[in-house]
């Protein structure tokens, strides 16, 4: 406890004073801040949560998500669970750091399932899409979707469809900055 106590109080979680018989330790406001942030984040794991609110800056992928979106094995399942066909290409948001508890909170709850299929003699894996919507100061678009797919190489950006070319459509460049509210209560 007491090593935990002056790590707490060395990251300015904590204020602690000596006095009679111990210490009096109150939480600063960077430790109810961390406390609220693990409090979500708990509640996202655990289910309780039913939205997750994130903001990703804009960023040119290496163009592999139109090259799978495209597949008709795909294109098929998106158009019956979502009820469109996505723009042939994902539109790539990076998240700080410290959001990325809750790109593994979204995984963790149930999405809708796109089964793998095998064409042309190759395997294309499973993937789960969560229904969103993105917005900037301008804009908010709300026929969105997370694409998860079961392997990627990615740890800190989430891929985004939409049925319309994003960038064009919002007429954005990389650095623009969005808002994404996944609600796990829609997937």
């Amino acid at each position: 406890a007491s090593r935990h106590i002056i790590d707490l109080h060395s990251n300015d979680y904590i204020q602690k004073k000596y006095a009679q018989g111990g210490q009096i330790i109150n939480i600063n406001e960077k430790g109810i801040a961390r406390l609220r942030k693990e409090f979500t984040e708990y509640g996202l794991i655990f289910g309780t949560e039913k939205n997750i609110k994130m903001v990703g800056t804009l960023e040119t992928g290496l163009g592999e998500g139109g090259y799978y979106i495209s597949k008709e094995g795909y294109m098929i399942q998106f158009n019956q669970k979502l009820k469109w066909k996505p723009y042939k290409g994902t539109f790539n948001l990076r998240l700080k750091d410290d959001e990325v508890p809750k790109i593994e909170a979204m995984k963790a709850a149930e999405g809708i399932l796109i089964e793998g299929f095998k064409e042309e003699g190759r395997t294309f894996g499973k993937a789960w899409i969560f229904k969103c919507t993105l917005q900037n100061e301008k804009r908010l678009i709300e026929n969105c979707a997370i694409i998860s797919p079961k392997r990627t190489h990615y740890k800190r950006v989430v891929e985004i469809i939409s049925p319309v070319f994003l960038r064009k459509e919002l007429n954005v460049k990389d650095g623009a900055e969005f808002n994404i509210n996944v609600n796990l209560g829609d997937s």
